[in-house]
């Protein structure tokens, strides 16, 4: 009786044992990956932490205005990049003007906004019944994590004549 030796199979042996490295490989590698992107992440959380900055400007800085005249000023914010742009400045800044004297209104639109990477609001000044002379108060933008900037605006109030925004 002759017995037949079985041949090996395509599936077993060196090809089996190369596809198996290959997927060994492939799996280390896409866990790499994942772990790099992680740490990343964190790092940019970790970085973004008390790092948030930005910068205020108001342009112009001051202006002449005639009782009953409006003054149309630009006030930006700008998101200061530190680290990685996606963990940095994303939470909403506010605006607003303190100090303002009697007979002077301000207002912002709008007043709240993301610098992500700069935001924009108009900043109107109005008369309303200030006497004539020289003013100023100040502009306060302040983030939700308690980071503050300042900046002083200068207003005259003329006897007559237009309202004009003037550079300082």
């Amino acid at each position: 009786m002759a017995v037949a030796a079985e041949s090996p199979s395509p599936d077993s042996g060196p090809s089996e044992r190369g596809r198996r490295r290959t997927f060994y490989l492939f799996a280390l590698l896409f866990l790499g990956i994942i772990v790099f992107v992680l740490a990343l992440l964190a790092s940019g959380v970790m970085s973004g932490v008390g790092e948030r900055q930005f910068e205020l400007a108001i342009t112009p800085s001051g202006g002449v205005m005639a009782p009953g005249g409006v003054i149309d000023v630009e006030v930006r914010i700008t998101a200061l990049r530190k680290g990685l742009a996606f963990f940095e400045h994303d939470l909403p800044v506010t605006l607003r003007a303190e100090d303002v004297p009697d007979g002077i209104y301000v207002t912002f639109n709008p007043a709240t906004g993301i610098p992500d990477p700069q935001f924009t609001s108009r900043m109107l000044v109005a008369h309303a019944g200030a006497p004539t002379g020289s003013y100023s108060f100040t502009v306060r933008a302040t983030g939700t994590d308690g980071r503050t900037l300042s900046l002083p605006f200068v207003l005259e109030v003329a006897s007559t004549g237009q309202a004009t925004a003037t550079p300082r």
